[in-house]
């Protein structure tokens, strides 16, 4: 394949990626190419995993990036950490959860130099990523993404009894928990209508967007490097199906996400200069905060086997049902700080709706790791150090969510509601439910036998299948949790954030200035959730794409309400 020019040269397909492409190639006078590493998933052709309103997906190693590992917390060795290669990226593999966050989170991006996100500015581009069917604007146009709750009919009886037994603790509920800063419980706005799941490839990337003829989408394409003229970026090298090739454009949008990103950045020179120099790498700007400041939410589960009576009805095909915010009132802490979430379907086969999940997270923590380069070869990973409780104020309030999601489980309606309750071990996620194949077939025959057998087999089975599995204290036995036991169960959600940080010049930190351009480079740019100076209190697909709708207009030129209709 020869050289080929374009205006905007988007790299990477994710949640962020994919709106870019669509919004910038909306202008016919510009011409946009779209690169993802993974594969595509065009109107028609869309894996039935992916469709899904139930994660199916996230059980496929072939959407993600192979060999990915991630250090949680100082001092442990690396474990599995899955990111997603694949057209729509994260949006395409996730948990569908559909939260905006708080005000207070947007007034800390303005408070570090980013222009232009006060909670109005944002409320307008939410409004145009997200098309709340549950509360539709009057007269006014729909944004791009269908986002939906299980109605409260359908809730399974382990969930309303979760749901009253907050509201004695204080907890009222909210209708929709988008439009208020309060703690409450909620029905869990995901990210889907009845019967698809609304990934950015699906939302912005349809057929009509695909006919555009100055938009060109490569899939299956791995960027290798950036191409310079002095301190410009004038393209990138590519590598697809084993041909190398160059492309060319006016100006190069980074959407590779908060791991890849500022590992292209680095492998080109842009970073900590002296650790790229002792990496055989020539600097070309000496940004110490590539690759630092990487934030996530640190999570924990419980599980739950359930009775048939409190189970989620077995065609429902839902996953996160309801969820509770709440405030850990410790000093410097911001409010609505901790998350509750509440999972009524744990694998896509049919003992699914047999086990339940009660997560419980940290959504405003204060701790920061870095990415950095292992080598400078692209085809080698980066590292991932989360460094998670190292700030003192975090893992005091991982035990509060973790002890309210305990006492919420031993309310007695609550406790009568489910059979057993285990405390999962760290990284214990879908995964570890399902098995693909033959071999998956019989084990969730055999998993569906046991989980509805009489209690002393069930509970000896479950200890079998997980044996570092802990029980909760209650009245089917168990021993009180410790904190230690507590803190070892955390994981890191799929929602690294923070590498190539929006902030001033003169920060020390800040990597991009407000209108997501690299400081000490032209015509680059790095519009993905890297860019969030602060982790927002809430999954960050959905501010990903508020903070893409932002980008498209700022790069533009236009007013942030410019691109009202769907792509």
């Amino acid at each position: 394949m020869g050289t080929v020019t374009t205006d905007f040269l988007v790299v990477g397909g994710g949640s962020a990626g994919a709106v870019m492409a669509a919004r910038l190639s909306a202008h016919p006078a510009h011409r946009v190419v779209l690169v993802e590493a993974g594969d595509d998933t065009p109107p028609g052709a869309t894996p039935a995993d992916i469709e899904d309103t139930f994660p199916s997906s996230t059980l496929n190693p072939h959407y993600f990036w192979p060999g990915l590992q991630a250090m949680v917390v100082s001092g442990e060795a690396p474990r599995p950490y899955p990111q997603a290669r694949v057209m729509g990226g994260g949006s395409s593999i996730m948990g569908m959860f559909a939260l905006r966050g708080l005000p207070s989170d947007y007034a800390r991006w303005t408070a570090a130099g980013a222009r232009g996100f006060g909670w109005d500015d944002v409320a307008a581009c939410f409004d145009k990523a997200g098309d709340d069917h549950d509360h539709p604007r009057n007269g006014m146009w729909r944004g791009a993404c269908p986002i939906t709750r299980t109605p409260r009919e359908q809730w399974p009886e382990f969930v309303r009894r979760f749901e009253h037994a907050a509201a004695g603790l204080g907890f009222p509920f909210a209708d929709d928990i988008n439009a208020t800063a309060d703690d409450a419980f909620f029905a869990m706005p995901a990210s889907c209508d009845d019967n698809t799941r609304s990934s950015s490839a699906r939302c912005y990337l349809t057929r009509e967007v695909r006919a555009r003829e100055n938009l060109t989408i490569l899939p299956n394409t791995c960027v290798t490097s950036l191409r310079f003229d002095g301190h410009r970026v004038v393209g990138v090298n590519v590598i697809r199906k084993g041909e190398t090739f160059a492309l060319d454009a006016h100006e190069v949008i980074l959407s590779a996400g908060a791991i890849h990103s500022p590992a292209i950045l680095m492998r080109a020179g842009i970073g900590p200069a002296d650790d790229l120099v002792r990496l055989g790498i020539k600097p070309m700007a000496d940004r110490r905060g590539v690759g630092r400041n990487l934030q996530n939410h640190a999570y924990q589960f419980f599980a739950l086997t359930l009775p048939r009576a409190t189970r989620l009805q077995a065609h429902v095909r839902r996953f996160a049902v309801a969820g509770l915010r709440a405030s850990s009132g410790l000093p410097d802490c911001p409010a609505g700080d901790l998350m509750l979430f509440m999972l009524g379907r744990v694998s896509p086969r049919a003992f699914g709706t047999d086990v339940a999940m009660v997560g419980s997270a940290l959504y405003a923590p204060f701790s920061t790791g870095a990415v950095t380069l292992a080598s400078a070869s692209p085809q080698v990973n980066p590292r991932i150090d989360f460094r998670m409780l190292d700030d003192p104020r975090d893992a005091p309030r991982v035990l509060k969510a973790a002890r309210l999601a305990e006492r919420l489980l031993r309310e007695p309606a609550v406790a009568a509601s489910y059979g057993e309750a285990f405390l999962l071990p760290a990284g214990m996620a879908l995964n570890q439910f399902n098995r693909s194949g033959v071999a998956g077939a019989l084990i969730a025959a055999g998993a569906k036998a046991v989980l509805n057998s009489p209690a002393a087999l069930r509970r000896r089975a479950f200890s079998l299948a997980f044996p570092e599995a802990q029980p909760l204290a209650g009245p089917h036995g168990g021993a009180q949790l410790s904190d230690a036991q507590l803190l070892s169960s955390i994981a890191p959600m799929g929602h690294p954030a923070g590498t190539c940080a929006m902030g001033r010049e003169g920060d020390p930190l800040a990597v991009v200035d407000d209108g997501y351009r690299v400081y000490g480079i032209d015509g680059l740019r790095v519009v993905d959730a890297s860019v969030m100076p602060v982790i927002p209190s809430a999954n960050t697909h959905l501010p990903t794409l508020m903070l893409a709708e932002h980008a498209a207009a700022r790069i533009a030129g236009v007013p942030a309400t410019a691109f009202a209709e769907p792509a």
